[in-house]
């Protein structure tokens, strides 16, 4: 199985919507930016790794990723 990368996002806080998979981190990343700009204030969004063996691996993006300063 190859690496897949997804994201997740919680709408209103309670409703989980996956998004994916994208062809690597970098496209990813970049769309989490472009669904970042349009979530509530209830929304969250995690990015997701499926890796070869099938495990699951989620994490938040850390403070900052999404402030135009950091994307520059």
């Amino acid at each position: 199985m190859k690496k897949a990368y997804y994201l997740i996002e919680l709408q209103g806080g309670i409703e989980p919507l996956t998004r994916g998979p994208f062809k690597d981190e970098h496209e990813r990343d970049d769309r989490a930016k472009n669904f970042h700009k349009a979530l509530g204030l209830d929304d969250s969004l995690f990015w997701a790794d499926l890796d070869e063996a099938g495990g699951l691996i989620v994490g938040s993006y850390t403070a900052g990723f999404f402030s135009e300063e950091y994307t520059q």
